[in-house]
């Protein structure tokens, strides 16, 4: 096949053109496609709606497992999908991209890096700047270029350094047997000369606020620093995960030992101290931001280091973690409850008495005599026969007690195992039971330290009766059918305090923080449980005082949310099969026909952007901005946008699906849009809407 755009011989399937970069169709339908089968993950910072294995918000880019500060983990294991990288790595502050996590590591609106939009044109890396759009592009030298050859979507971002006077930029972007390779350049921003070449065939990177660039490179997967001068310095082999810490200061991270598990090592940034083992032989780790914390673990059981010291156990026969208070030192999780049920525990014999007097019908009871017409001499005679009817429902009233029967025999040793877990709290050595009936828990704790999750109602679950069980196959679904049922919803505040809320939620949406507010669904008592299903959405206290009261906000909403945003919670109602429908706030009507999955906030604003009468045929639409009070056109035909606050937005519009090329424009709070550049590919840090 051959690249749409230069004509360059490509492989067979592949999905970018390694000589221009410019993405070749198949690409784009089966990215369409994909795309539809996303699941989500909401932020519980800002409230976004996030791929359901994102670590990072792509909106806010907080860490949705903390409390949003600049966290590093890298793993080559997990693969970059391009509805991310197509503009994810955002160059309105200095970005990271460490092996599919997008993380903003620099303020907005406080360097001149803000205000620099970063995108491809005809295979390089162009640069526009905001504060001088009348200024012609910088193109920096290097084909950046893209392939893939194994179905799977990657790239590589650009990043600038915090004082904005360096960009780093990849160029011969391939893909290895590892995955993505590229040579990494370094340049003083606006600069077009030859850059400086950090090191090729390096997986992912990011730049320290002391200009010094932490990257790793292909092969064995090796650790380096490098001051961009040519002096590198190796941390370590075989990484497969790394954190490095808010304070840039300590660098934890995992090295394979070949057989599955791995060790989990600690070192000073600098590299003036030796290399620190915290744990070997285990299964998985996880840090909290300032790395104060470092939970492994090794099959069920998990470790915590505390200040890189001696790991000391916290618990074992762990089923589920969550890490999202880890940066208080708090972790919850839960264990299997281990507990079995028997017959007399579920099942209620409510036939016994009246099964004891039935046996097996006799023909001959059932004969009768009656008075027929011989239809040879046409005289009326006695005649003996059996009731057919009567012997047939007196037999199968026997049936249904040989089945019982059955069902009986198979009770006499009859054992399930229940689903139930117990979760578990533990913060500064000490553990909490928090409940011993938990069916799930809700991840959305963040910046709130307490938990959401769902729990059965053991006490409130009915025995099942043998009159109404088909077969002794069903009675573990049938239970466990009720069992759900008995579902409750529930909040464990900050206070150690466990409130049951009145009603059982589908699905908890998050926490706003700030007003101790939660959100979730839940389905209608008329609706069921497939794409034509309507909820109620309800809010619920959070705070220690919560009297477990859910407030209904509205009705016949959306099963997803959209945003939750400083005590606003923003859905949509009345969708169709395609995801449009009428957007709301907090009951309040604000739009029609949007797009589901569009709504983002503004930078340092409490506006909220989303997209109108999506046109599916070119994945554009029209761009809008709501203030709280009132909403306006930012442009039509937009096909992806970088916000930079509420007055400056980088805008790709009229992209045409053959080319896979837009026009670069500016929104700079009026109606009128400031034109930067023609047939650009993507922008960096832009939002595909689709």
């Amino acid at each position: 096949m051959k690249c749409i755009n230069c004509g360059c011989e490509l492989p067979e399937g592949a999905r970018f053109c390694g000589n221009c970069g410019t993405p070749q169709p198949e690409h784009q339908q089966e990215e369409q496609q994909s795309g539809q089968q996303v699941q989500q993950r909401f932020c519980p910072h800002c409230g976004g709606a996030n791929d359901a294995d994102a670590v990072f918000c792509s909106i806010c880019g907080k860490d949705m497992n903390g409390d949003g500060q600049p966290v590093v983990e890298e793993t080559m294991s997990k693969k970059v999908p391009k509805k991310l990288i197509v503009g994810a790595v955002g160059v309105v502050a200095a970005v990271v991209v460490i092996g599919g996590v997008v993380k903003i590591v620099g303020g907005l609106g406080g360097s001149k890096s803000d205000s620099y939009i970063t995108y491809v044109k005809d295979g390089y890396i162009n640069q526009s700047d905001i504060e001088h759009y009348k200024k012609k592009p910088v193109e920096y030298q290097g084909r950046y270029g893209s392939t893939s050859d194994d179905g799977e979507n990657y790239s590589a971002g650009v990043s600038y350094s915090k004082d904005g006077k360096y960009i780093c930029y990849p160029t011969d972007v391939n893909y290895g047997d590892d995955g993505i390779e590229f040579r990494l350049n370094m340049q003083k921003v606006g600069k077009t000369e030859e850059p400086v070449k950090i090191d090729s065939s390096v997986t992912s990177y990011t730049i320290l606020d002391n200009n010094k660039i932490l990257y790793k490179k292909a092969g064995n997967d090796t650790l380096y620093i490098n001051d961009k001068k040519g002096n590198k310095e190796k941390i370590a082999s075989d990484v497969n995960y790394f954190y490095l810490d808010s304070d840039q200061k300590n660098i934890v991270w995992s090295e394979s030992n070949g057989d599955g598990t791995i060790n989990v090592c600690q070192q000073d940034v600098a590299l003036k101290k030796e290399k620190k083992t915290l744990a070997k032989d285990v299964d998985s780790f996880y840090a909290s931001s300032d790395l104060k914390y470092v939970v492994v673990q090794e099959q069920d059981t998990l470790y915590m280091v505390e200040n890189f010291g001696e790991k000391q156990k916290i618990a074992s026969g762990v089923e589920d973690v969550s890490y999202d208070g880890l940066d208080n030192g708090g972790i919850y999780y839960t264990k299997s409850s281990e507990e079995t049920l028997s017959a007399e525990d579920v099942v209620e014999d409510d036939c016994a008495d009246s099964d004891a007097t039935i046996e097996e019908p006799d023909r001959e009871d059932y004969k009768v005599e009656k008075i027929e017409k011989n239809d040879w001499t046409g005289k009326y005679e006695k005649v003996e026969s059996v009731d057919e009817d009567a012997y047939d429902a007196a037999y199968e009233k026997y049936y249904d007690k040989e089945n019982r029967d059955e069902i009986r025999d198979a009770l006499e040793d009859y054992e399930i195992s229940t689903p139930v877990e117990k979760l578990y709290y533990v913060k500064d050595g000490k553990e909490t039971q928090v409940d011993a009936t938990v069916a799930q828990m809700y991840y959305y704790t963040g910046d709130w330290k307490g938990i959401v999750y769902s729990r059965y109602n053991m006490d409130d679950v009915p025995k099942l009766k043998i009159s109404e069980i088909d077969s002794a196959s069903s009675i573990e679904s049938d239970y466990y059918q009720m069992l759900s049922e008995s579902a409750q919803t529930c909040v464990y505040t900050e206070k150690d305090k466990t409130v049951v809320l009145d009603e059982n939620l589908a699905t908890v949406w998050g926490v706003d923080a700030d007003s101790k507010t939660g959100y979730g669904v839940k389905m209608q008592d008329s609706g069921s449980e497939d794409e034509d299903a309507t909820y109620n959405l309800y809010s619920f206290s959070v705070d220690n005082n919560s009297d477990g009261k859910c407030k209904l906000i509205s009705e016949d909403v959306a099963y997803y949310q959209e945003l939750i945003k400083d005590g606003d919670v923003y859905y949509l109602k009345d969708t169709d099969s395609d995801g449009n429908g009428d957007l709301y706030c907090n009951d309040k009507n604000i739009d029609s026909d949007v797009k589901s999955g569009t709504l983002y906030t503004v930078p340092d604003s409490d506006n909220v952007l989303y997209a109108v009468d999506y046109n599916s045929s070119n994945n554009s639409a029209t761009l809008k901005m709501y203030d709280g009070k009132k909403d306006k056109i930012i442009a039509d035909d937009v096909y992806s946008y970088l916000p930079i606050d509420e007055k400056h937005i980088a805008l790709l519009i009229d992209y045409s699906m053959k080319s896979y090329r837009g026009d670069l424009q500016y929104y700079l709070g009026k109606e009128e849009l400031k034109s930067i550049d023609e047939d650009v590919s993507f922008i960096f840090g832009g939002k595909e809407i689709y």
